[in-house]
């Protein structure tokens, strides 16, 4: 049993040596006499060298029994002169590092004192040390209230008044009144001995230590009855500037003709003014972001809501068809996200599009899609992968001599039945558009309507020609067309581009046809 405890004394008085010095070093850093874990460190090197000294006389006794009391005495040294140890460097030394490390840049020039959950001054700055007149060992585990009232009478916490016991009991059962990761502001109204008032005003961060409450920083600065009186002029002036932009802002909001807009993300709401409210046929100025998307085109939905998540700049652009309740408008927002305390809105003007809506024919004419349909359609078509389409821009000629001769209703007639056998023919899902007046495009996606159209127009069948019978007349006229494969153009966003290239030539009188595909042409 002996052999396996045995150890040389000498160890134990070493670490019990060390644990008192450690413990020294401890006081400075604390600048106070930590007297209890002194005390206890000192009995337990003492005990240590008592072994040391009584060591031989004990082995010498050749006594089993006490040898073993011994060594387990020696173990017991070490055992609490460990725990003194551990306890030291891990949870104290290591703080008090970094508390000093903490105050030492705050040190000279701001107002700093971190609290315990009593209250009591653990630390603080020069700075404030200086203001009230005291040295920090008068500061130092005491009341910071106490210590303020060394200097000043504590008047008013936040502007309501209240004396220092006041105070106190405010703070008595704190750790009830916060939450971890808690800040709030301090104003700790005060009087000089003069009678002139002042102010402590402290940013305060609670601190939570494994959940419970364990203190507070007060970080901040003082301002004296003159930087008050010129804080509230400076406040009032402020508030003065405030109400004049309101007014400006409020003026502009409802005396402009452009719609303007907030779309609120974080609250997921969305405030028009009067113009919008009239042209989108709205119950009110505010509503619910549900509610707005509710009366959008179903098609226009996703690509509105990737424009606001994709857009890489503050700034955006989007056009969607809105739902006034008899027809569907073509609605432009130019817009820019701001964010700030945490809030994303977005904020602009919002107009119905007029340029794009053409004259009623009652034909079919007036189911065409139009120029931003287009483009909402045909950024879909590009964002699909392996997707090969079919863009077809044709123009028909001499509607505007028959206009003149025959009457714009027989103009449109005749347009009305071209798009119609067009459409029927070669067009699935409604993809065919006017841009102009006299100007289609046609978006195939179907691999056996492209294959068709491609074989009508090299067969040279009526598909280039428009012909009818009016009052024993024969009225006919051509068809110029444009034709790019998303798949020909090595870049599809230029598809569109290409096919208008491709139709110009294929208008050119020089030009051997009617049509041209742009990979023959280019």
């Amino acid at each position: 049993m002996v052999e396996y405890i045995s150890q040389s004394p000498v160890i134990p008085v070493v670490i019990a040596g060390l644990v008192v010095i450690i413990v020294l070093l401890q006081c400075l850093t604390k600048k106070r006499f930590l007297k209890f874990r002194f005390v206890f460190s000192c009995i337990v090197a003492f005990g240590a060298v008592m072994f040391l000294v009584f060591f031989k006389e004990i082995q010498s006794a050749n006594d089993e029994f006490f040898m073993i009391l011994t060594y387990i005495g020696l173990i017991l040294v070490e055992v609490l002169s460990m725990v003194i140890l551990f306890s030291t460097i891990d949870f104290s030394m290591a703080r008090e590092k970094f508390q000093k490390a903490l105050t030492t840049s705050l040190n000279e020039n701001k107002f700093f004192v971190l609290l315990d959950k009593k209250d009591r001054v653990k630390s603080i700055s020069s700075c404030l040390l200086k203001n009230l007149e005291i040295s920090e060992e008068n500061a130092l585990y005491k009341n910071f209230f106490d210590v303020v009232e060394i200097k000043y009478r504590i008047i008013g916490l936040n502007s309501e008044e209240c004396l220092k016991e006041d105070v106190k009991k405010f703070y008595t059962h704190y750790d009830k009144k916060v939450q971890d990761g808690e800040k709030k502001t301090l104003e700790l109204n005060l009087q000089n001995d003069d009678g002139s008032e002042a102010a402590f005003y402290f940013t305060e961060e609670v601190i939570f230590n494994h959940g419970k409450y364990s203190g507070r920083i007060l970080l901040g600065d003082m301002k004296d009855r003159d930087s008050l009186v010129g804080m509230e002029k400076e406040l009032t002036e402020a508030q003065e500037e405030l109400e004049l932009i309101r007014s400006r802002f409020t003026t502009l909001l409802y005396k402009t003709n452009d719609g303007i807009f907030f779309n609120n993300m974080t609250d997921e709401s969305i405030w028009v003014n009067d113009v919008i409210v009239e042209k989108l046929c709205l119950n009110g100025n505010s509503m619910s972001q549900a509610e707005f998307f509710s009366n959008m085109h179903p098609d226009d939905i996703a690509l509105y809501q990737n424009i606001l998540k994709s857009s890489r700049s503050l700034d955006y652009e989007a056009t969607y068809r809105y739902n006034t309740g008899n027809n569907y408008v073509y609605v432009k927002e130019v817009g820019q996200r701001i964010a700030l305390n945490g809030t994303v809105e977005y904020c602009g003007i919002m107009n119905v599009i007029d340029d794009y809506h053409f004259e009623k024919t009652d034909t079919i004419l007036d189911t065409l899609g139009t120029e931003p349909e287009l483009l909402n359609r045909y950024k879909q078509l590009i964002n699909e992968e392996n997707n090969v389409f079919l863009v077809v821009y044709f123009k028909i000629a001499s509607i505007p001599e028959i206009n003149e001769k025959f009457g714009r209703a027989i103009g449109n007639m005749m347009l009305g039945e071209y798009i119609s056998f067009f459409k029927k023919s070669y067009v699935t899902s409604g993809n065919i558009y006017r841009t102009s007046g006299l100007e289609f495009v046609a978006l195939i996606t179907n691999f056996n309507r492209m294959e068709a159209l491609s074989s009508a127009l090299k067969n040279n069948e009526k598909i280039l020609h428009i012909s009818a019978t009016y009052a024993n007349e024969k009225i006919s006229t051509d068809v110029f067309m444009g034709l790019s494969y998303s798949a020909d153009t090595g870049n599809k966003k230029e598809t569109i581009n290409q096919a208008k290239d491709a139709l110009r030539i294929a208008s050119n009188p020089q030009f051997k046809s009617s049509y041209a595909f742009y990979k023959d042409v280019k």
